[in-house]
């Protein structure tokens, strides 16, 4: 029996007690084929929240160019790298390849702000969103944050989008309903439900980063980027990643990381976080009694970088950190985080215990150490039809059996050509019914289009043959 069957058996046996319970009859008692109201209320919350999330989820796809003979690297939960093309690609031939990716994203905003996570536009070429309607749009990075995995996207689609009802996840509970919806292996609109199985986890997220929800609600790769929401349609996380050597244990970022990143991102493109400049290890019980501080709470500084705000403060390697901002520290991660929610340039009151003596330093947060912010890919010269095309060579065209053509090494996602629906890696075999032979046939061709006409293009594609129209400029 499946997932879905299992808890649907559940939630069957759940409500014909109840119903019995409140009648006094048996379960089962009454008309054949009836379904008890209790089961018919949770079946409808869960097609009413489904029904109002949907609008708001996105498929994204993405290309990366690689260079011939190099590794991709891994692209999903799945740990393992993308496979190779099933048939000879052009770019291959040309001294690269193709690598494409699925995921998720979530619309946040009606003019088009989508927000994701940053492993899935990660080095991205190029960037397609598609739409529960499945219309499709190029989309524009607007900023993503490693150390959270999150990413904004903005997409132009001429009218206004539905944007999704973002809740509070520091109100969650363990054992509340959780359902996700996303595009697991390219299956869009994938919707799987489970509950919320823990939250804080911390054993998987790097050391300024944030906890994560813990959920059942089956999650795949695809999923990436896709919202988790509860019954009432809210989204309380982003998912993010799956533990692949167990069943049933996958993870989503909290709302409330998710909208305070997206701020940033959307004002600044990049988050600025604090940086104190310490390396700091948990206070044990043993290391307090032998540091002459038995019964103490708070973490213990093991090494300060020079020239760093700690240094500058007095901070030194033997120094246990008990308060920070008059807030008692907690731990390790506790205080990574605290600190890494300050703005640089923010003076911060710290207490301390040195050689078994209580002092107070004040030291002046500087910009964290870590990734530039993410550029945008340098984009190659393009043509009127917001192209660029490479030869193919003779290898290629006998393996594919094709006559001529050009292949398609960029495609601007402004031109027309995009919007035509032809994408990198196609290979132009006709232009208005005539054959493109070589690149300055083709260029003849492009030079000879009228503007403001409806054109023609056949293309080959993933081992066919496609016709596409679009209007020239």
């Amino acid at each position: 029996m499946n997932r879905h069957l299992r808890y649907a058996a559940s939630f069957a046996a759940a409500g014909a007690l109840m119903l019995a319970g409140c009648s006094g009859k048996p379960a089962g008692e009454g008309a054949a084929g009836a379904v008890p109201a209790s089961v018919a209320a949770i079946q409808q919350a869960f097609t009413t929240v489904v029904e109002g999330a949907v609008p708001s989820v996105v498929n994204i796809s993405t290309v990366m160019r690689f260079a011939k003979g190099a590794v991709p690297p891994r692209r999903d939960e799945s740990g393992e790298p993308p496979p190779p093309p099933d048939y000879l690609d052009v770019l291959e031939q040309n001294g690269g390849y193709r690598d494409d990716s699925l995921g998720t994203g979530l619309i946040i905003a009606d003019d088009g702000l989508i927000v994701t996570n940053e492993h899935v536009i990660r080095d991205a070429d190029e960037i397609v969103v598609r739409l529960s309607d499945r219309t499709e749009y190029p989309g524009q990075v607007i900023g993503a944050d490693p150390r959270t995995d999150i990413a904004l996207v903005r997409i132009k689609a001429g009218h206004k989008l539905k944007p999704a009802r973002l809740g509070d996840s520091s109100k969650l509970k363990v054992g509340e309903f959780a359902i996700a919806v996303g595009s697991p292996f390219g299956l869009e609109s994938t919707v799987t439900q489970g509950v919320i199985s823990a939250t804080g986890r911390t054993d998987f997220v790097d050391d300024a980063g944030e906890d994560l929800i813990q959920t059942d609600a089956s999650i795949n790769p695809g999923n990436s980027g896709g919202p988790l929401l509860n019954i009432r349609g809210e989204v309380i996380g982003i998912n993010s990643s799956i533990m692949s050597s167990a069943q049933g244990i996958g993870f989503a970022i909290p709302i409330n990381t998710v909208k305070a990143v997206a701020q940033e991102l959307s004002s600044r493109g990049v988050v600025r976080r604090g940086w104190l400049g310490i390396e700091i290890q948990p206070l044990t019980p043993e290391l307090a009694e032998s540091f002459g501080a038995k019964g103490e709470q708070g973490v213990l500084v093991n090494r300060v970088t020079p020239r760093s705000p700690a240094e500058k403060a007095g901070l030194r390697g033997g120094d246990i950190l008990t308060v920070l901002q008059g807030r008692r520290v907690s731990g390790q991660k506790e205080l990574q985080r605290q600190i890494a929610a300050l703005a640089p340039g923010t003076a911060v009151n710290i207490e301390i215990l040195r050689e078994g003596k209580r002092a107070a330093v004040t030291a002046q947060l500087s910009e964290v150490e870590g990734k530039t912010p993410l550029q945008a890919p340098i984009k190659e010269a393009a043509d009127a039809l917001g192209l660029a095309v490479t030869p193919i060579p003779g290898t290629i065209s006998k393996e594919l059996s094709i006559d001529g053509g050009v292949a398609v090494n960029f495609v601007e996602p402004t031109g027309v050509a995009w919007q035509g629906g032809i994408r990198e890696g196609d290979i132009l075999l006709r232009i208005n019914r005539e054959a493109v032979v070589g690149i300055d046939g083709y260029r003849r061709l492009v030079a000879a289009l009228p503007p403001r006409r409806m054109i023609s293009v056949l293309v080959y594609r993933n081992g066919g043959h496609m016709y596409l129209a679009f209007r020239t400029r």
